[in-house]
């Protein structure tokens, strides 16, 4: 499915109208589309024209240039997580919907966790929100940050670090939240407002089981939208999508989406981001353990 909605003083219209663009109906072909077709034929002065200037220098949201296919795999496939528990048993198609929030095993209770989300961002097939929906997993969870056979940019010195960043990253920081029941009245983390018992609300497995959201306030705490299909990463007690947790730890190349070289005074981006997991468990859960909590800061 293809997203019309560019913005009008976006640089690739004009590079569309060029004498060079061989038919009409290629101005509403997708970047990728125009890569391959430029590769394909060796359509060199069309790839110069259209993919490498025009993509470093349109404004544009990213993800308005690219084809979101109806049949996106699941975000937990996407992740190479494997089956869990708190996978729901409902089909969502079969509801009417792309996705439904894991944890959640009957259809009445799906349809209550969707009747306090914003209308426009419900996955319903055929609707904004399926729309919005395949737009995050393409903003949120970039696949060059997934894997590094989606990534084309990365030196060949930098191969190590950033496989060492992709499996720490999975090891301590990413996760996929579940909605349950509040056992207990307590405090929304993002809102602070009350979560009374038996209300729905979202946990997420990298906190205490105590720690628990409103299923409209478990964000990104950087871009502030919902994170797509529960699916977050933990820094500091905050909650990110991955794409922001990234951009935390390494830059990212504004052209082509990468993120880069790690940032300089860490010998092993793992053996930080481990040493930080570590601290701040031992931190929150044995603060009595002074010693204990000294000891693993040195080992790192």
């Amino acid at each position: 499915m293809l997203d019309l909605q560019r913005h009008a003083d976006c640089p690739l219209w004009d590079a569309l109208a060029s004498p060079v663009v061989p038919w009409p109906g290629m101005r509403y072909a997708c970047v990728k589309v125009l890569h391959a077709y430029c590769k394909v034929f060796n359509k060199q002065e069309l790839y110069n024209l259209i993919v490498r200037k025009t993509c470093q220098e349109c404004k544009c949201p990213r993800e308005t240039h690219a084809v979101y296919h109806e049949q996106l795999t699941t975000v937990r496939e996407r992740l190479g997580f494997k089956h869990d528990t708190n996978t729901s048993r409902v089909d969502p198609r079969q509801m009417g919907y792309t996705w439904v929030p894991p944890g959640i095993l009957t259809s009445a209770k799906i349809q209550r966790y969707f009747d306090v989300i914003p209308p426009e961002k419900v996955p319903k097939i055929g609707t904004q929100g399926e729309r919005f929906r395949d737009k995050q997993l393409v903003y949120q969870l970039p696949k060059q940050d997934l894997a590094l056979d989606y990534c084309k940019h990365v030196e060949e010195q930098h191969r190590g670090s950033y496989e060492d960043f992709v499996a720490a990253r999975n090891e301590i920081a990413l996760d996929i939240g579940y909605v349950k029941d509040t056992p207990l009245a307590t405090k929304c983390t993002g809102c602070s407002d009350t979560l009374n018992q038996g209300e729905m609300a979202v946990t997420a497995p990298k906190f205490r089981e105590q720690t628990l959201w409103h299923p409209r306030c478990f964000k990104c705490t950087t871009c502030d939208e919902l994170l797509v299909d529960l699916t977050y990463c933990v820094h500091d007690d905050q909650i990110y999508c991955e794409r922001h947790y990234a951009e935390m730890l390494k830059p990212r190349c504004s052209a082509c989406d990468e993120v880069g070289a790690p940032l300089p005074t860490f010998p092993s981006a793992y053996n930080m981001y481990l040493n930080i997991a570590i601290n701040a468990y031992l931190h929150y859960h044995y603060p009595e353990r002074v010693n204990l909590f000294i000891l693993a800061s040195a080992l790192f």
